[in-house]
């Protein structure tokens, strides 16, 4: 397996996403939609990492509501911030991240210098260092035989139930047994104003990506970041068999 000891600013991204501690959830939703993250920094004044809140966090604490599949509290973000966030020096190794995220099982880790954010390191990142690593392994030998289903016909509010219960950051959306779409947290939070009757095919995202069990991992992860799609379906003469994300690039690395 290759090695992957370079230093973690080669592919950490900048600058870092953040909200200030006082704004509400309400700012860091609509954050989440305007810069396409899934999680942001929370920062004091000085600009001192202090915590980290994401899509999962605010999802957890939705306010149920009549007509609305759910609404999002107005509260501020350090009530439900993770903290202290995790983070590593800019000397630290993408190897050593990708075993922190694997541990604690989190999509990203800080970059920080004296206590503030340089910048940061998610899953999607990790993809970038595999791509170019070019490597061969087979993706059915990282994959997850976990794939937690929803019909297209099924109501939004059963699949954000699903979502929830299941611990995944997506479900994969069938029609007549077929993959049709994905419907993750951002599609969840998008479609949270819908009636909780609503079909979830009128939410998923119909970005999906299907490749075969014997396909490498590199070029996996090339189509993945080229697609920007944050998951890969594996497919056989069995239909879906299994599903990689982004915890099984940072199992590569370990």
């Amino acid at each position: 397996m290759a090695n992957f000891e370079m230093p973690v600013t080669e592919y950490m991204t900048r600058p870092v996403e953040t909200i200030r501690i006082g704004q509400s959830l309400v700012a860091a939703n609509a954050l989440f939609s305007e810069q396409g993250v899934s999680a942001l920094g929370v920062v004091n004044d000085a600009g001192e990492l202090k915590g980290v809140v994401s899509r999962t966090d605010i999802l957890h604490v939705a306010v149920y509501s009549h007509g609305e599949t759910f609404r999002v509290p107005d509260r501020p973000v350090e009530e439900i911030m993770q903290s202290p966030a995790l983070q590593v020096s800019p000397e630290a190794s993408v190897a050593e991240v990708a075993k922190l995220m694997l541990k604690q099982r989190v999509h990203r880790i800080f970059v920080t210098s004296s206590g503030k954010p340089e910048g940061v390191v998610s899953t999607r990142d990790l993809m970038r260092a595999v791509r170019e690593k070019r490597i061969k392994t087979p993706i059915s030998e990282i994959a997850s035989g976990s794939v937690v289903k929803v019909k297209a016909d099924e109501p939004i509010a059963l699949a954000v139930d699903r979502l929830d219960l299941s611990n995944k950051h997506g479900l994969v959306v069938v029609e007549e047994g077929f993959p049709v779409g994905i419907f993750d947290q951002a599609c969840a939070l998008d479609s949270r104003r819908l009636p909780p009757n609503t079909a979830v095919e009128s939410a998923m995202n119909v970005r999906i990506l299907i490749l075969p069990a014997g396909m490498g991992i590199g070029r996996a992860a090339e189509q993945a970041l080229g697609m920007n799609v944050r998951r890969i379906l594996i497919e056989d003469d069995r239909g879906v068999t299994g599903i990689v994300g982004g915890l099984d690039f940072a199992r590569v690395m370990s």
